[in-house]
C-alpha cells in the first residue's frame, strides 16, 4: 500500500517536515519527490510560489494487515496485545500475544478468529494485486486445531472402512474441511465428500466404493472423495 502526502512550504525542507508530520512518519524513513522549486517574487512584489514536495512510503501487506488487525482489537476492547509478524510466501502468519486470555478472541469453534482473519486478509489484499494469505494465530490454536480434526477424521474414516457406515461432521469453513478429506484420504476404504450450503456445509465420512464392508451398510450412497 502506498502512503503519500503532498505538501507547500517556503522552502523544500519546510515541506518535507510538513509532509512527515501529515503521515506521522520520520523523515528518514520517507522518499521524497520535488515537484516544484520555490521562487522569489520579482522585486518582492510579483510572481513567485512556493516549495511543492511529495512524500511517500511503500507499505507491505503484512504490516498493512497487522494495522488493521489492531484498530479491530482495539475496537473490541482489547488493549496491550503485540502482533508478531512472521513472513510466508505469498503470506503471513499474524499471533497476538499479551497478558490477558485471549480466549474470548477465538471464539466458538474459532468463529471470532476466522472473522477477524477474513477481515484483514480483505485488507491485506488491497495492497496489490497478487493473492496474499493472511493467517491469525493465538498460542498455536491453528495447530492445535488441525491435529485434533486430522485425529477426528482419522478416527471416524476407521469407523466407516470397518463399519460401512457414513457419518456427518459438523459445519466447518472451507480449510477445515480441507484438513478433514486429507486426513481421510490417508485412511484406505474410507472416503469423504462435502454437502450443503455455507456456513452449514459439512464433511460427510463413508465406506469407499471398493470397501465390501459398504454393501452390507443400509447408509448406502456414493461420495466423491476429498471433495469440498
Amino acid at each position: 500500500m502506498l502512503k503519500e502526502a503532498v505538501k507547500e512550504a517556503a522552502t523544500v525542507e519546510e515541506a518535507k517536515r510538513a509532509v512527515a508530520a501529515e503521515l506521522g512518519m520520520a523523515e528518514e524513513k520517507l522518499q521524497f519527490k520535488v515537484l516544484q522549486m520555490p521562487q522569489k517574487k520579482t522585486l518582492g512584489l510579483f510572481g513567485g510560489c512556493p516549495a511543492r514536495v511529495r512524500g511517500f512510503i511503500e507499505i507491505p501487506p503484512a504490516a498493512t494487515a497487522a494495522a488493521y488487525l489492531d484498530s479491530l482489537l482495539k475496537a473490541m476492547g482489547v488493549a496491550g496485545t503485540a502482533i508478531a509478524i512472521q513472513e510466508k510466501e505469498n503470506g503471513c502468519v499474524l499471533t497476538l500475544e499479551g497478558d490477558e486470555d485471549l480466549g474470548f478472541i477465538i471464539g466458538r469453534r474459532g468463529d471470532t478468529l476466522d472473522a477477524l482473519q477474513y477481515l484483514t486478509g480483505l485488507v491485506a489484499n488491497r495492497v496489490d494485486n497478487a493473492y496474499y494469505r493472511v493467517t491469525i494465530d493465538i498460542g498455536n490454536y491453528r495447530e492445535k486445531r488441525e491435529q485434533a480434526l486430522a485425529g477426528l477424521a482419522k478416527k471416524v474414516a476407521g469407523q466407516a472402512a470397518r463399519t460401512g457406515r457414513r457419518t456427518s461432521l459438523e459445519p466447518m469453513n472451507p480449510y477445515e474441511r480441507r484438513i478433514i478429506h486429507t486426513a481421510v484420504q490417508e485412511i484406505e476404504g474410507a472416503t469423504s465428500w462435502s454437502v450443503g450450503s455455507e456456513p452449514n456445509r459439512h464433511v460427510i465420512i463413508g465406506p469407499s466404493d471398493d470397501n465390501p464392508a459398504k454393501a452390507r451398510s443400509r447408509s448406502g450412497g456414493r461420495g466423491r472423495r476429498g471433495g469440498d
